[in-house]
């Protein structure tokens, strides 16, 4: 349910607002074009010197309308309601001063009425509506009749000027209505539409924000058990250091106490993240930084088998440190593992001209076919064996990337490999160096 004089109201009064202008704009011109015709063409006796102020007044108020229009927090409804009222005011005046109840061009009342049914408000349409009807009504008992209307359209003729005003009028009606009212129906649309978008990325944000919450609450959780776990593992490879045991047991105890580590670097980042929303607490991540940022979601054994290049000259801003982690760096974990242990992946970062940051992840692994492809980014969609992976990663970096603005797009070959192309709008806030360059 919409209450009255709501955003929607709001959103139709803009639009009609926005087509009212040029509309008047028109009205000048045929105003001053009918009288043109009436005092060279037909001759017809009419108030002239009276009637030359209509067009100017319509003209006057419409650059100061159009002056409104142009404003961001201009109020469309009673704008446009008393631009409306004003119009039928005039008309009627038009109307008293070229021939009264004779003139056949009552019939333009209807445009202002359906304009005020256009911005939704129905009171509006019922005041705008009533005051045509008032006015017009005026017109008999104050206007004097002028028979030269129901005379010969020309020399000879069998139609009379009135039908032909009345089919003029009826002409301006059907073209007023059906060009500008389909407009205006398309700008709505649009907006529609665009509102329907927004409303899409509130609910995906809100999905986002309670996954942050969980991620809180887990680090908040989790970080206990993985210091003591930390504890153990440094005892146990200490120990099997003093026993000299098989090489292979000592090796995993360093792996288990990596392991942890990262787990722990991990978490502290999902929590600093949790309580760092604004985007005015990130460190910058710069061109020269990348590779260093993408080092904090491999494990060690991984970080040389990953070939950064940034086609950016070192000391430009490319974005949120943060932002960058969170949303290359699960793509990059997901290439390493679909390559074999001694491939290499790539990683390409331009930053574009326009404020584009593009990110390319290429590997060498298994690649995907297109029935698997089509289901990639989807909730709990993964081709890991289980237990090691929940198919969440790619999810959380397409909701990271519409609140960034971005986007993921994959492209891949069964027995070739895939690429990632990652892309978001971003602001360059440092300048570029003459001559460009670029850091590997």
């Amino acid at each position: 349910m919409r209450v009255p004089g709501g955003r929607g109201e709001d959103s139709r009064a803009e639009a009609v607002l926005r087509w009212l202008v040029p509309l008047r704009f028109l009205e000048v011109a045929a105003q001053g074009l009918a009288l043109l015709v009436a005092y060279q063409g037909l001759a017809l006796p009419l108030p002239y010197a009276r009637l030359v102020w209509i067009p100017v007044a319509v003209l006057a108020t419409n650059l100061a309308l159009a002056k409104g229009a142009l404003r961001e927090r201009v109020a469309a409804r009673p704008l446009v309601l008393s631009t409306l009222l004003f119009d039928c005011a005039l008309f009627t005046l038009l109307l008293h001063w070229s021939g009264g109840p004779d003139s056949p061009f009552s019939a333009l009342y209807v445009i202002p009425i359906v304009l005020a049914a256009m911005t939704g408000s129905r009171h509006a349409t019922w005041i705008v509506a009533a005051t045509a009807a008032g006015l017009y009504a005026l017109v008999f008992p104050l206007s004097a009749p002028q028979h030269f209307w129901h005379a010969a359209a020309w020399p000879g003729a069998t139609v009379g000027l009135h039908a032909v005003g009345m089919w003029a009028a009826v002409l301006v009606v059907a073209v007023v209505i059906t060009f500008f009212m389909t407009r205006i129906v398309e700008t709505l649309k649009g907006r529609e539409d665009e509102m329907r978008r927004l409303g899409e990325l509130a609910a995906r944000n809100a999905r986002l924000a309670s996954l942050t919450t969980l991620a809180a609450g887990a680090a908040h959780e989790l970080g206990s058990p993985l210091g003591t776990i930390a504890v153990v593992a440094r005892d146990l490879e200490r120990a099997a250091e003093a026993a000299r045991p098989p090489d292979s047991l000592l090796e995993d105890a360093r792996l288990l106490r990596s392991e942890v580590e990262r787990c722990r670097a991990i978490l502290d980042r999902m929590r600093a993240r949790a309580v760092h929303e604004a985007r005015e607490t990130e460190a910058p991540l710069f061109a020269e930084d990348v590779a260093d940022a993408l080092e904090e979601v491999l494990r060690e054994d991984e970080r040389g088998r990953v070939a950064v290049d940034v086609k950016a000259p070192p000391g430009v801003r490319l974005c949120a440190r943060a932002d960058y982690v969170e949303v290359a760096g699960p793509v990059l974990r997901n290439a390493l593992d679909a390559s074999l242990a001694d491939s290499t992946v790539e990683v390409e970062v331009v930053l574009e001209p326009g404020g584009l940051l593009r990110t390319v992840v290429r590997d060498a692994g298994s690649g995907m076919d297109a029935e698997t492809l089509s289901h990639v980014g989807e909730p709990f969609y993964t081709t890991r064996p289980p237990g090691r992976g929940t198919g969440l990663g790619l999810f959380v970096v397409n909701l990271h990337l519409e609140r960034l603005g971005g986007s993921l797009v994959f492209s891949s070959t069964p027995e070739v490999g895939t690429t990632a192309v990652l892309e978001w709008p971003v602001e360059d806030e440092a300048p570029t160096p003459p001559g460009g360059g670029s850091t590997t």
